[in-house]
């Protein structure tokens, strides 16, 4: 799911733009890859650069769809038994 929503951002912001209403989208339901990667490049590497900004945002969501994947898991089981 990580590897998709950031090749569908990084397509969004070749083609339309990220400032189009469907690059406003992908970088909302991109959360909080996208805010992270731009924190970290803003404000710790104090640069710009797009495939560090992609691979930090994938690192970012792939880590929080497991975590929340992992606490529906947990709901679940918890539910079930």
């Amino acid at each position: 799911m990580a590897v998709a929503w950031t090749a569908a951002l990084a397509f969004i912001a070749r083609s339309y733009g990220l400032h189009s209403s469907p690059g406003i989208w992908a970088g909302v339901f991109g959360l909080p890859g996208v805010v992270i990667a731009n924190w970290t490049q803003a404000n710790i590497l104090h640069e710009f650069n797009s495939a560090l900004g992609y691979s930090i945002m994938f690192l970012v969501n792939w880590i929080f769809y497991c975590s929340v994947i992992q606490g529906f898991v947990s709901v679940k089981r918890s539910l079930w038994n």
